[in-house]
């Protein structure tokens, strides 16, 4: 009988399976991945930790950025205008409201207050204004109605001293607080504020219009006189956000490289399963399938519980962003699209980071997969030549980059990376091949690293990497800090001096009478005594007593006080800063105690460069300088003039406050009754304030860094030790105690964290002296405590951790544990 075959048919039918033979091997490893999931807690667990810092960051990030609402409300254009002409004033104002139609007019004036350097901004604006609701806001109490009455923000009030319901004398008039104010979009913005109606003549005023900046241009040319206009900013929040994305991008990339670790270890387990399946007729497509869902599934629970988690925690720290970023913040205002985004990003990058191990497991022949045979490690010269291209690569493009090129920065940083993360498994024979000479459950540990070399060598990449990233946090912020302290010097004073002054810091000098004087010296001495009896230096200005001074709208006249700075062009401002009569007390102070002052010489300061002596009636005055050596110390008077320079130009030395040192810190106490004392007296304190310091960023970097790579430890020294079973088995039999169980484990975390602690600190210098190769000095400020903590630490806890959990003997001598 002849049979004929329909050619078709055949050729229609698909190879492999199919779609339904897809549809059982993602239902198969759907199942697998509910069975085994706490063999993939670490992987799940990074993942989520990934997410979690990308749902937050994006949150914080899209709330941080200061809002333009501070300065514009709801307007679009804002006009400052001086108030030193009352009639032209009034004049430009009109113009604004005929011109714009809709305006809003803000007056402002400013109020010394005793106790504060900076005066207080008194505002005088309608709650109901047409652009300003969202720079005021009502917290307690109401708005001032009458001239008599007055709100303020909480600083103000701690400032007075006052509370709601309380009179003060402000200004010209004693005042009640009748309400407390802020300016939701910057909650720093300290001012009071008065009824419109009632407020005295303003110094300046705000006008806040709606238009283009075409229209406003249009509307300078038709106004006399000088006026500063400026248009609302481009909302930089989507930029921002954007940012944070590609950076939490970045990250998850990051993570995903540690996570490949965890995916390389499930799938050596499930090696013997997936022959099986091979062997029943699976493609390499379905064996990679199996993998590909399995990191799919990972990325999808780790989205969700991160996204989650992420969502929560910045629910409950929102307060605490809302004061670090200084304005209100909704709760629920969240870039939810690019959340999104983050969480789908988090389902690629865990299946792409299984794709690796999915493909090498693929290729394994059948009846090596059948046996769990560890797979051949792949040449080590073609890994060699590959990890010192990519190094090579890496550091030349950081070296190229001069630490300022972001493309190259990122080129550079990612070639870096993946070289010493190539170079890693490499350096595992090199310490096996130094095991000669050890106890035997030492060398026995260390030739099995060997033997594991693949999975050991991802483990010790991701442990590498992970201590990397800490280590370049920890080392960046230390050269960060290191360059921020030598802009900023010292800070302004040590911990334990306090400058007095006479009133608010002003180049105009009042005349202050014998009497007067001595009861502020007085009361600085009570001052001094409230701190612990510390030395008192009398600070003189030199003032031109041949010229007086109207001084500022309100203010008292007097001299101008001679000081010092560089030169410019007219119409060009400048700093200047303070010159103090010379005294053996402040050649001390600036450590030139017994300096030979030469009778020509006009001014000892620490400043460099082209001088010139400033707030005087006649320009460009030279003086004849001599430098004094730096303190590091921004406020201390370190700027001097000669009682020479004061007899050959006429001036006169004028008391302006004195400068206070003790022989300890001073303590917040202290401080707070030296503040009250001199806001009692009329005086103002400046003290050290704060420099920030990175420490508890390089702390948290050191301590995440450790926890991340002992996680990558834990699973990975798990799997070889589990691998080992069999030799564990025969030392037990033979008679080896629980002190060599006890050392084969710790050996083994112990060898993979010291490697990979030592790699990626060195990594870490590498790529940052590349990155920093002109000036290397930052890079000697090293945080030795923090590098001692990542590498002692990681060792010491691994290693101990290691030993206790690894003394329970195997539980069967003589059956081989099934999958």
């Amino acid at each position: 009988m002849t049979a004929t075959a329909n050619p078709s048919r055949t050729a229609a039918r698909p190879t492999g399976g199919g779609l339904a033979a897809r549809r059982a091997v993602i239902r198969w490893a759907v199942r697998l991945f509910r069975r085994e999931w706490r063999q993939q807690l670490l992987a799940i667990a990074l993942l989520t930790v990934a997410v979690t810092g990308a749902t937050f960051g994006l949150a914080a990030t899209w709330n941080l950025p200061p809002s333009s609402d501070a300065t514009f409300g709801r307007a679009d254009q804002l006009i400052r205008i001086p108030g030193d002409d009352p009639a032209a004033l009034d004049t430009r104002v009109t113009a604004a409201r005929e011109w714009f139609g809709t305006i809003d007019v803000i007056g402002h004036r400013r109020v010394p207050v005793p106790g504060l350097f900076d005066p207080v901004d008194v505002r005088a604006q309608d709650p109901a204004g047409a652009y300003g609701g969202p720079m005021l806001d009502l917290r307690q109490g109401r708005y001032p109605t009458g001239p008599a009455e007055l709100a303020v923000t909480d600083g103000v009030a701690r400032a007075l001293r006052a509370g709601l319901g309380a009179r003060v004398p402000f200004g010209d008039a004693d005042r009640l607080i009748v309400g407390v104010v802020e300016n939701p979009a910057d909650l720093h913005d300290e001012f009071a504020l008065t009824d419109p109606a009632h407020a005295n003549r303003p110094q300046s005023v705000t006008v806040l219009v709606a238009g283009d900046h075409d229209t406003m241009e249009a509307f300078r040319r038709t106004v006399d006189g000088p006026l500063v206009r400026e248009s609302r900013p481009v909302a930089e929040r989507t930029t921002l956000t954007l940012a944070a994305l590609a950076l939490a991008t970045v990250g998850l990339l990051l993570v995903s490289l540690v996570a490949a670790a965890g995916f390389v270890v499930l799938a050596q387990r499930r090696l013997r399963q997936l022959g099986m399946l091979a062997a029943m007729g699976a493609t390499r497509r379905h064996l990679r399938l199996v993998l590909l869902v399995n990191g799919a599934a990972v990325g999808v629970v780790a989205a969700v519980c991160g996204t989650a988690v992420g969502v929560a925690a910045w629910l409950v720290t929102a307060g605490f962003v809302e004061t670090a970023a200084g304005h209100r913040i909704g709760r629920f205002d969240l870039p939810w699209l690019t959340i999104g985004v983050g969480m789908l990003l988090a389902v690629v990058t865990a299946t792409a980071a299984a794709w690796w191990p999915a493909r090498a497991v693929a290729r394994t022949p059948i009846m090596s997969a059948l046996s769990a045979r560890p797979p051949a490690p792949p040449a080590a010269r073609r890994t060699a030549v590959a990890a010192a291209a990519l190094l090579a690569a890496g550091l030349t493009a950081l070296v190229l980059s001069d630490g300022s090129n972001p493309l190259l920065i990122v080129v550079g940083s990612v070639g870096t990376v993946l070289g010493v993360l190539l170079a890693s498994p490499l350096t595992i024979p090199a310490l096996a091949a130094a095991r000669g000479g050890l106890p035997v459950a030492v060398r026995l540990a260390l030739a099995d690293l060997a033997r594991y070399r693949v999975r050991a060598g991802a483990a010790l990449a991701a442990i590498s990497l992970a201590v990397g990233l800490s280590a370049a946090i920890v080392v960046g912020s230390a050269a960060a800090e290191y360059r921020s302290r030598e802009a900023a010097g010292l800070g302004n004073l040590a911990d334990s001096q306090l400058l007095v002054r006479i009133g608010q810091p002003d180049p105009v000098i009042p005349e202050r009478t014998a009497a007067e004087i001595a009861a502020l010296h007085a009361r600085t001495d009570t001052i001094a005594a409230s701190v612990g009896g510390a030395i008192v230096i009398p600070l003189d200005m030199a003032v031109v007593a041949s010229h007086t001074d109207p001084g500022r709208e309100g203010g008292p006249t007097g001299h101008p006080a001679v000081e010092i700075g560089v030169p410019r062009a007219a119409g060009e401002s400048t700093t200047s800063h303070p010159l103090y009569v010379v005294s053996p007390e402040l050649l001390r102070l600036n450590g030139a105690a017994g300096m030979a002052v030469d009778a020509d010489t006009d001014v000892l300061t620490t400043r460099t460069g082209e001088l010139a002596l400033m707030n005087i009636p006649a320009r460009g005055v030279r003086p004849t300088v001599r430098t004094l050596a730096r303190s590091g110390y921004t406020g201390l008077p370190d700027s001097l003039i000669t009682p020479a320079a004061l007899d050959r130009h006429g001036w006169q030395p004028a008391r302006v406050g004195w400068f206070l040192t003790a022989d300890h810190p001073l303590t917040s106490a202290q401080l707070a009754t030296a503040q009250e004392l001199a806001a009692a007296a009329g005086l103002t304190i400046e003290a050290r304030r704060e420099q920030g310091s990175l420490t508890a960023l390089r702390t948290g970097a050191t301590v995440a860094g450790v926890l991340l790579a002992l996680g990558v430890l834990a699973t990975t020294v798990g799997l070889i030790r589990g691998e080992a079973a069999a030799d564990l088995r025969t030392l037990t039999a033979t008679g080896a105690s629980r002190r060599v169980r006890r050392t084969l484990t710790a050996t083994t975390a112990g060898a993979l964290a010291l490697l990979g602690a030592v790699l990626g600190v060195a990594g870490a210098y590498l790529a940052l002296a590349a990155a920093l190769h002109r000036d290397l000095d930052p890079l000697g400020a090293v945080p030795v405590a923090h590098l001692v903590a990542i590498v002692s630490g990681l060792l010491l806890v691994a290693t101990g951790a290691g030993w206790l959990l690894a003394g329970r003997p195997p539980p069967s001598l003589a059956r081989r544990v099934l999958d």
